[in-house]
């Protein structure tokens, strides 16, 4: 049995044969999420945080967020940076909000729910790869959905300032393959002639100076009998690369071979001593059969 004023005003109390119920408990709790993600917070009080794991993009971290009157103040942390909402929702919370010891100029409330929006904090590096954001309910909350969105621009390749990044192909086995046009990331980077029973191949440097030439590499093919090509760097990105051989000209006796991906020193225009940054085999296969390859490109000589 129970003793149970009416309401808060009223000079009466009322008994009852129910057990008083207890207040709701603050608590801190912890999420994952991912690029995408939605998320509902439903009637909880405390703080909910969630860890959100992004790729090596960079761009913009934005949180959506939509919901009913009652405040919550939603953070975003990355990397030493932050961003805020305030308190948002129903203005007619202030005084509770005040009384619970919330700093006037925390809240952003208004006579319309200011609920829903977007929360957006730079990410500007390729890493950390993780984003943390803070959930601050101090009053029951009554709806909340978040949707996390990643950051989409691809990053920019590894900056190695004394070194060109080189692909070649050697045929050391002196036996023809066809012939390719050569595509990174969808950039036409030069032709590939591999029609020759010789140690025939090609060179693809990634640099703006015309007059780059390889004086010395780790290939058996004689530099007098390898085409070099140039392209522009930045065709390049940071992580995975996609490098297309789109067959041009069949030479009917199949295909097989390694592209060499080498991170060359640059001294003036000559190129010498290649680090490794990745090997690529094609084949074998059939005379007419284009190739897609792919190399992680996260570092200037990553087995250094």
């Amino acid at each position: 049995m129970a003793i149970k004023r009416i309401h808060a005003r009223s000079p009466y109390y009322i008994t009852s044969k129910d057990s008083p119920i207890a207040p709701p408990t603050s608590t801190i709790e912890y999420f994952s999420a991912n690029c995408g993600d939605v998320k509902i917070s439903d009637g909880f009080i405390g703080k909910r945080i969630y860890t959100l794991v992004m790729t090596g993009d960079t761009g913009d971290i934005t949180i959506d967020y939509s919901g009913g009157n009652t405040p919550v103040k939603i953070s975003i942390g990355y990397d030493g940076g932050l961003a805020t909402t305030g308190y948002v929702g129903l203005d007619a919370y202030d005084s509770q909000l005040i009384a619970l010891g919330i700093d006037p100029s925390d809240i952003n409330t208004g006579p319309t729910s200011t609920k829903t929006g977007s929360l957006v904090l730079a990410k500007p590096t390729t890493s950390p790869l993780t984003a943390t954001i803070t959930v601050d309910s101090p009053i029951v909350n009554d709806n909340l959905s978040l949707t996390f969105d990643c950051p989409d621009v691809p990053s920019t390749a590894p900056t190695c300032p004394d070194r060109a990044l080189v692909f070649q192909v050697c045929n050391e086995n002196s036996a023809k393959d066809d012939n390719f046009n050569i595509y990174l990331n969808d950039n036409f980077i030069g032709y590939l002639d591999l029609s020759q029973n010789a140690q025939v191949g090609g060179i693809f440097i990634a640099t703006t100076n015309t007059n780059a030439n390889v004086v010395s590499g780790d290939f058996a093919c004689p530099l007098t009998l390898m085409a070099t090509n140039r392209f522009d760097p930045s065709f390049l990105v940071y992580g995975t690369n996609i490098l297309e051989m789109r067959n041009a000209q069949l030479n009917n006796n199949g295909n097989y071979g390694t592209i060499s991906v080498r991170n060359y020193l640059v001294d003036g225009n000559n190129l010498s001593s290649p680090c490794v940054v990745a090997d690529m085999v094609f084949g074998p296969a059939a005379t007419g059969t284009s190739f897609t390859l792919s190399f992680d490109y996260t570092a200037c000589c990553p087995e250094d």
